[in-house]
This record gives structure tokens, C-alpha cells and sequence, in this order.
């Protein structure tokens, strides 16, 4: 069934009529589940065209389920065999559920920002459709840290490879996940809006509302580490040890694919954070290698390469994308 997205409490349809309408707004379709139990959490949860059903079976038997809200954002994948999987889903989550569907594609940043605002609770919780929570206290954690909370801030949980194990061709972005995201919270609060992956945090919803996603990012790529710098300068960021997941490690071409082409949304990166681009070992590399000839082509090739040590390729799919990012960047 579908309804259209109206403010206020989640409710169940009225009529059948109701139900087979779009939004005259946005054009968007919505299944709900029926519920509207009070919440004080909505767990956010994008898509497109990733099945996130294994993810909403493991929320709902998680502790405090029934405490929180759930909205799946559809954006725009047009997957009619998908949205009434996750349509099957909603209906099993003890909490008040929704599945919304939107006619376009609106991006990584668009969709989160839409996300956010469909949500009806004061603080939101942003996974991405391939996380996974890592145990049965991943609900409970974050709910203490709202009672915890003395005002807006972001809560980072992390993330982790535990109940992954990658395919052949996915070895080296696990590698690379392992070494470069895969971190404790001790760490990432060192640097802590370098490290907000938006795969897995906690938010009060006043933090967007005056730090919106950048729509301006397109494609793949750093459009949640700009977005982590601006809040980290404005609201408290805390980084704890409430790790999910990643399912969706990629295999080695679309790693490399993402890896090379991505140099512009990291151009638009440092032009708007100049000071902290530049402490990144990314940048500086991607200006020291600047200029080398068959560096990025060599370097790809090693790095898709398996038949060479897991600490190899990782060395070389960074030398690649340095290479690939120095058209972007100019000299030092």
C-alpha cells in the first residue's frame, strides 16, 4: 500500500483510496506499518537499489525496539521487487515503521538531508542499508547516550568488519577498511570530525537543521567527512565504541573505480577546508607524486592485483589514489 507523507504521528490508512496516493509535494510514495507507538529515536536508513532487509530484521530484535522509530528512504531506485521486500519488513519492526519511496534519485547528500527531515523524533540515527549491528546492546548504548546527552551532539558508534567475510575479489577493500576505518574510539576522538563516517551516528536533529549535507558533492566520496569538519566546528562530536558492520564491502573494480574518480569531490573538500586537507597524508602525497608519469596506471595494476601481500595492494591503492587526486591539486 502506499500513502502519502504527511507531518505529524505516524498513523495507520484510513481508506483505500488513501493508500494509493503520492505525495502532491515531493511525488512520494509511503508504505507505513501501522504503529504509532512514542519514540524518542528514528533510526534513518538511505537506499538504493541494496536490499536493507537483513538490516530491519536484526534492529527489530534488538532491546529497545520497540522504543524507537524506523524510516527507509528509497531514493529513487524505481525497484518495485525491493520496495515490497522492505514493505514486507516494516511490518515485522515492533515500533512505528515507514518505507518512503521517492520518484528520483536525489544522492548520497540529498538523501540523508530528505531523511532527516521526515523524521519526527528530536534525535536520529543514520545507518547505512549495509551495516549490521554488532550486538544486542547497539540500540541500548545509543539510547543511554541520549539520556547522557546535556544538549545537540553527534554520537559516532564506528564500525567493523566482525560479521563479514570477504570474497576473494573483496579482500583488498577489506584490507583498506581494516587500517584506515576500521578504528577504535580512542582514537577517532583525536580527530574527531575527520572521523565521522555517516554510516553509523547518532544526531540531534537541530545539528542539521543548521548543518545540512552539502548537495554539492556528487557521485561517491567525502561528502560525510566535509560534513563531519562543519559540525565538529559548531557542535559537540564523541566518538564511542558502538561499532556495525560494513556487509558491503566492494569488489576490487568498483574499489578502484570509486578510488579514481573521486578526486573532485576531494578538490571540493579541500577548498572548503583548507587547513585540514592539508594535514591529511592523502593530500600530501597526492602533491609529492604530482607530475610522475604511469604512477597512477602502475600503481592500480599492483593494487588489483592478488596474487601480492594484502599489505601491498593497500600501499598501492593509496599511491593510486594520490595519483588519480593530484590532477586536483596543485604543487606544494
Amino acid at each position: 500500500m502506499t500513502l502519502p507523507v504527511q507531518p505529524g504521528p505516524m498513523q495507520a490508512p484510513t481508506s483505500p483510496a488513501e493508500s494509493s496516493r503520492a505525495d502532491d509535494r515531493t511525488g512520494e510514495q509511503v508504505h507505513q506499518n501501522g504503529r504509532s507507538l512514542p519514540a524518542i529515536l528514528t533510526i534513518c536508513i538511505p537506499t538504493y537499489r541494496h536490499a536493507a532487509t537483513r538490516l530491519i530484521r536484526d534492529l527489530a530484535a534488538l532491546r529497545g525496539a520497540s522504543g524507537v522509530a524506523l524510516v527507509i528512504y528509497d531514493d529513487g531506485s524505481g525497484d518495485q521487487a525491493l520496495n515490497e521486500a522492505h514493505a514486507k519488513a516494516i511490518e515485522h519492526f515492533p515500533g512505528a515503521a515507514r518505507l518512503v519511496m521517492a520518484p528520483v534519485n536525489l544522492g548520497r547528500s540529498g538523501a540523508r538531508n530528505r531523511l532527516v527531515a521526515l523524521a519526527e523524533t528530536d534525535w536520529v540515527l543514520l545507518l547505512d542499508a549495509d551495516m549490521l549491528p554488532d550486538d544486542d546492546l547497539f540500540l541500548s548504548r545509543y539510547l543511554s547516550a541520549i539520556a547522557e546527552a546535556e544538549g545537540p551532539e553527534l554520537v559516532s558508534g564506528g564500525f567493523s568488519l566482525k560479521h563479514v567475510r570477504p570474497a576473494v575479489d573483496q579482500r583488498l577493500h577489506a584490507a583498506q577498511a581494516r587500517q584506515s576505518d576500521c578504528l577504535p574510539a580512542e582514537m577517532r576522538n583525536r580527530a574527531p570530525g575527520r572521523y565521522v563516517f555517516t554510516s553509523n551516528i547518532l544526531v540531534h536533529r537541530s545539528i542539521f537543521e543548521t548543518v545540512p549535507f552539502d548537495e554539492d558533492f556528487t557521485g561517491w566520496g567525502w561528502e560525510d567527512v566535509d560534513w563531519g569538519l562543519r559540525v565538529a566546528a559548531a557542535f559537540w562530536v564523541r566518538h564511542i565504541d558502538n561499532t556495525a558492520t560494513h556487509l558491503g564491502l566492494e569488489p576490487d573494480h568498483r574499489l578502484l573505480a570509486k578510488f579514481g574518480t573521486s578526486g573532485h569531490n576531494f578538490a571540493r573538500l579541500a577548498a572548503k577546508h583548507p587547513a585540514q586537507a592539508q594535514s591529511m597524508p592523502l593530500m600530501r602525497a597526492a602533491q609529492r607524486v604530482k607530475g610522475i608519469p604511469l604512477l597512477q596506471p602502475v600503481a592500480r595494476a599492483l593494487a588489483a592485483s592478488r596474487f601480492l601481500p594484502d599489505r601491498v595492494r593497500v600501499l598501492s591503492l593509496k599511491l593510486y589514489r594520490a595519483a588519480a587526486y593530484s590532477h586536483y591539486v596543485a604543487r606544494k
